[in-house]
C-alpha cells in the first residue's frame, strides 16, 4: 500500500507535515479511529479533502504514516539520547524521564497514544510498525538487565520488567491533563521512585554483603549525573 508522506507545504493552507500528522492524531484520539472521517482530518488540519488526498492515499495509510511518526519521535528524543549516558542506572533513570516527557508533551500525547492502534493495519504495515515496538522493548529490557546485573538482583526477569515499565510509561496518556494537579516533573519524578524502588529495593551491592541500594533514611535515588 501507498504510504506516501505529506509535503511541507502545497500551497493549499500553510502547515508543516509533522503538524498534519499531529493533528490527524488529535482527531483519532478524541473521535477514535473508526469515526473519524477524511473529511473531519482534512478540516481540523486547514485543508481541502482532495488536498489531504492529494499527500495521502487512505485513512489507512495516514494511520501508518502517523504511527511510524511516533516512533521516529522515540528514536530521536529517547534512543538517541539514551547513547551518551554510560552509566546503567543513569541510562534507565534517563529513559523513564524522556519516554514520559515525550508521551506527555502536549503536541505528541495523540501520537504516542495511537501506538497500541495496529490492528485496522494491512498485515505488511502492522509488521514493520511491530517490529519497530520490538526493537524498543529489547532496548528496554537491556536497559534493566544492565542494572541488574551491576546490582546484582536475581529475582527480577528484564524482559517482564520491560514489560511492565513500558505498560506504566505508555497509559498515562490515558489520564494525564495538562491542566491537571500533577505536573509533569512530579509525575516522572513518581515514576522513576516507584520502578526503580520496585527493581532495586531488595538488590544487593555484592553476592555477599545484604546491603540495600535504598535505605528508609535516603528518600531519593541516587543522583545520577
Amino acid at each position: 500500500m501507498s504510504t506516501k508522506r505529506l509535503k511541507r507545504n502545497d500551497g493549499n493552507g500553510q502547515f508543516t507535515r509533522n503538524r498534519v500528522f499531529e493533528v490527524a492524531a488529535e482527531v483519532f484520539h478524541r473521535k477514535g479511529y473508526d469515526n473519524t472521517s477524511m473529511s473531519d482530518v482534512a478540516t481540523a488540519a486547514g485543508l481541502t479533502k482532495a488536498g489531504l488526498y492529494h499527500h495521502v492515499t487512505s485513512k489507512e495509510s495516514l494511520l501508518y504514516t502517523i504511527l511510524d511518526y511516533g516512533l521516529d519521535l522515540t528514536e530521536s528524543n529517547v534512543v538517541k539520547p539514551l547513547e551518551e549516558v554510560s552509566d546503567p542506572l543513569g541510562r534507565l533513570k534517563t529513559m523513564i524521564d524522556l519516554h514520559l516527557r515525550l508521551v506527555l508533551e502536549e503536541r505528541n500525547l495523540e501520537v504516542t497514544g495511537l501506538l497500541h492502534e495496529c490492528k485496522t493495519l494491512s498485515t505488511a504495515d502492522r509488521t514493520r510498525i511491530n517490529r519497530r515496538k520490538k526493537e524498543y522493548v529489547r532496548m528496554t529490557t537491556t536497559l534493566i538487565a544492565d542494572v541488574v546485573k551491576k546490582y546484582n538482583v536475581k529475582d527480577v526477569n528484564p524482559k517482564l520488567a520491560a514489560f511492565a515499565l513500558l505498560g506504566m510509561l505508555n497509559w498515562t496518556y490515558q489520564w494525564y491533563k495538562a491542566s491537571g494537579s500533577n505536573s509533569r516533573e512530579e509525575i516522572v519524578k513518581n515514576f522513576q521512585q516507584i520502578f526503580l524502588r520496585g527493581v532495586l529495593g531488595d538488590g544487593r551491592v555484592d553476592g555477599t554483603t545484604q546491603q540495600p541500594i535504598f535505605t528508609a533514611f535516603d528518600p531519593e535515588l541516587p543522583d545520577v549525573k
